[in-house]
């Protein structure tokens, strides 16, 4: 029987790893303009900051198509100075942001079990659902029902990428859906002033108006969760647990840790993260490397076992203005929508509402009074929701 290695593991190849649509994204982040276009066969793009010009193909089909993808990555590298798997990582960030999970170990040939290598993407899907549920909810422990949002990030946006060489290194993609940019209501200037009154709360509100992708938040969340974790796991804890759970480090977090740092050998856990260009900064003091020593992962089960007997904070409270009333025909109950705080985040929150509640909120609209709504908050369906209020107020009381 003849053997091949043709469909085995393989270098990184850019005619067969990278494609022209994650290509041109990429060029639009970083100041190319397409000057020609023919749909189907090619485009040219120009940056004249850097005199340069190039010419994307579309077609595989056509003869000359990996050499002109050849000469169009060539053009690249040489205009951005980064070559190889370095250029890939750049193009992939173009539209979705990268977690780079490091096993840092000795290795003889630059292998490590097959069940190790199990367990470190097993406990990196953990680590990121447990970050997707921390985006809506900072809890010290979830619930085993996981909201919706969270299960559909992690189904459909989270990718793994081509290892990388340096021990054991894993490429996650968390991609950017191009809809997810939503321009936050125009509000009144009495709105926006008493919303200023929150500054501390609404800094890490994202520039000019919009709001954060959910996917540049469940990251943004992993990262400081890790950051807070490190604190957490130092010999003499730099930060409180509540402070830890806050910015996103969860009993499941923890956890994640403890597996994935268990196998003998492992020095440390090194995760970096890459953020796509495509969207605005996370916060400023968002970490872009964490590194969890050894001893640091055989605590994290111990710490996690105590975040579980904490108990669970039930509801929440949104402070804002109803920028928006839905109510059916006939009906006394409704659906407020008041843009304010939650948590530390300006979100747009759907409150369901009794009759009289409802009352208060169209009087709120018309006097343009902030209130607080009370309940539990979830993300359903791009959309935050209290689905029946516990308590409905004008903030002012």
């Amino acid at each position: 029987m003849n053997t091949t290695h043709s469909e085995g593991a393989r270098p990184y190849d850019p005619v067969r790893d990278l494609n022209p649509r994650a290509i041109e994204d990429f060029l639009r982040t970083v100041g190319w303009i397409r000057e020609d276009y023919r749909e189907g066969v090619k485009g040219v793009w120009v940056n004249e900051a850097e005199g340069a010009s190039l010419m994307l193909p579309y077609n595989p089909r056509f003869r000359d198509f990996n050499t002109r993808l050849n000469d169009a990555l060539h053009t690249i590298s040489e205009v951005h100075k980064v070559r190889g798997e370095a250029l890939a990582l750049e193009i992939a960030s173009a539209r979705s942001d990268i977690l780079l999970l490091r096993a840092d170990q000795t290795t003889l040939d630059g292998s490590i079990p097959l069940t190790e290598a199990q367990s470190l993407i097993n406990g990196a899907s953990q680590m990121i659902l447990a970050a997707a549920c921390s985006a809506i909810n900072p809890r010290a422990t979830h619930p085993p029902r996981k909201p919706n949002a969270a299960k559909e990030f992690l189904a459909d946006e989270v990718r793994m990428g081509h290892t990388l060489r340096g021990s054991f290194v894993i490429t996650i993609l968390a991609r950017h859906d191009s809809a997810v940019r939503e321009e936050l209501p125009e509000a009144r200037p009495e709105h926006r002033y008493r919303l200023e009154d929150h500054a501390d709360i609404l800094a890490s509100e994202a520039p000019d108006g919009v709001i954060e992708s959910y996917t540049r938040r469940v990251m943004s969340t992993l990262a400081s969760g890790l950051q807070a974790a490190n604190k957490l796991l130092q010999d003499e804890p730099q930060i409180s647990e509540s402070e830890a759970v806050e910015q996103g480090a969860s009993a499941q977090l923890m956890e994640s840790i403890g597996r994935m740092g268990a196998w003998e050998g492992i020095n440390s856990l090194d995760m970096s993260f890459r953020w796509s260009a495509s969207h605005p900064a996370p916060p400023a003091d968002t970490p872009s490397r964490v590194v969890l020593p050894r001893e640091q992962s055989e605590r994290a089960s111990f710490v996690g076992k105590n975040l579980r007997r904490r108990p669970t904070v039930a509801h929440e409270s949104v402070i804002g203005h109803v920028i928006r009333l839905e109510r059916a025909e006939g009906k006394d109950d409704g659906i407020a929508v008041i843009d304010g705080v939650l948590g530390k985040s300006r979100r747009r929150v759907r409150v369901q509402l009794s009759g009289d509640n409802y009352r208060l909120a169209v009087r709120a609209h018309g006097e343009r009074f902030p209130v607080m709504a009370v309940g539990t908050v979830t993300l359903e369906r791009r959309a935050w929701w209290i689905n029946r209020a516990e308590e409905f107020r004008l903030a002012l009381q």
